[in-house]
């Protein structure tokens, strides 16, 4: 048996026309063969879509080198072979999609525009081909760009550090002894010609800069000097030790001439503002206080340190105070505020 034939003897045809003419001798009615072609145009416009997209669908779209012929440009072969295969798989599709619409526009009696208007936008053989050589030129273009630019980079030169001077190695120019304890502070003359010495025997000793040799021993201490001072806008010596003293020598009497109390327990270090008369000091009881030196008052005290305070400096721009503490902490102070 031939496809025709089993086309034939499985076909629906003969059926509906033996109902549709019951139907027309019982009824008699002159609507009923319209409906009933409307019917059938209807059912073979679905059964030819329904075919159209089970074995069309998935081969509509270009293959990926025809869609981007600009992203297969390193191999000159294999773009034009898949282009060629895109737009003869263009065409087909093309070809198929108007006789399709051929038969659906001639069953159904309309012309769609949607469908028109997306056959006019489908890519020919020679737009794809277009397309290539345009892709091919802007990246032989890039390539020729990328080549001059990479002519005019200049190479950096390589960093040389800056070679310091050579001077004279540095050697030991003078012993100085003289106490019988360690020596816990220093602190130098603002006219580089003399400096201070505090030491655990509890002395403070002067001694000249340029010759080394002892100018001037002072006592008061009862306990190890632990900081020392010198003004530069007076002719004072400020000393501080772990007898909660802090002392204020006048260098031209050589003797004490104002006491600061107020510490708790030994005090460790001092610093001078250099542009107020103020004296900072700081100990054992975890403050630092803050002296107005012509009066001997307490300006301030700062309280915020867990520890000893180990060390102090003064500065004139805020903030005016930096205190260092064994509470491994360092804390800024503002005096104006």
């Amino acid at each position: 048996m031939s496809a025709a034939d089993s086309q034939a003897a499985y076909s629906l045809e003969p059926l509906v026309q033996a109902v549709v003419h019951g139907t027309n001798s019982l009824f008699q009615g002159a609507s009923i063969p319209a409906i009933t072609s409307d019917a059938r145009t209807k059912s073979r416009s679905a059964n030819i879509a329904t075919k159209y997209r089970d074995e069309y669908m998935f081969t509509r779209d270009l293959p990926r080198g025809a869609e981007n012929p600009g992203a297969q440009a390193t191999s000159s072969s294999t773009s034009t072979q898949l282009i060629l295969a895109g737009a003869s798989t263009t065409q087909h599709i093309t070809r198929v999609d108007e006789e399709v619409q051929k038969v659906l526009d001639g069953l159904s009696g309309k012309q769609s525009k949607t469908r028109a208007a997306k056959k006019e936008k489908q890519p020919t053989r020679d737009l794809v081909l277009a397309a290539a050589d345009k892709a091919n030129r802007q990246a032989g273009d890039a390539q020729t760009a990328a080549a001059a630019a990479g002519q005019q980079l200049v190479r950096k030169r390589n960093y040389e550090p800056v070679k310091p001077e050579w001077h004279a190695p540095w050697r030991m120019m003078r012993v100085i002894s003289g106490h019988i304890g360690w020596v816990r502070s220093l602190a130098v003359e603002p006219g580089n010609k003399w400096f201070a010495s505090g030491s655990v025997d509890r002395t403070i000793k002067i001694w000249d800069l340029a010759s080394g040799t002892l100018k001037l021993t002072l006592t008061g201490h009862i306990s190890p000097v632990r900081g020392l001072a010198v003004s530069a806008r007076h002719p004072y010596l400020f000393s501080c030790g772990e007898d909660k003293q802090v002392k204020c020598w006048d260098l031209e009497t050589n003797k004490v001439v104002r006491h600061y109390h107020g510490h708790l327990s030994g005090v460790y270090t001092l610093a001078l503002h250099p542009v107020l008369d103020l004296l900072v000091t700081g100990g054992r009881d975890s403050v630092l206080r803050v002296w107005d030196i012509r009066t001997k008052q307490q300006v301030h005290v700062l309280s915020g340190h867990k520890s000893t305070i180990s060390s102090v400096q003064c500065q004139e721009a805020d903030p005016q105070v930096i205190s260092g503490s064994m509470d491994s902490t360092v804390r800024l102070w503002d005096l104006a505020a």
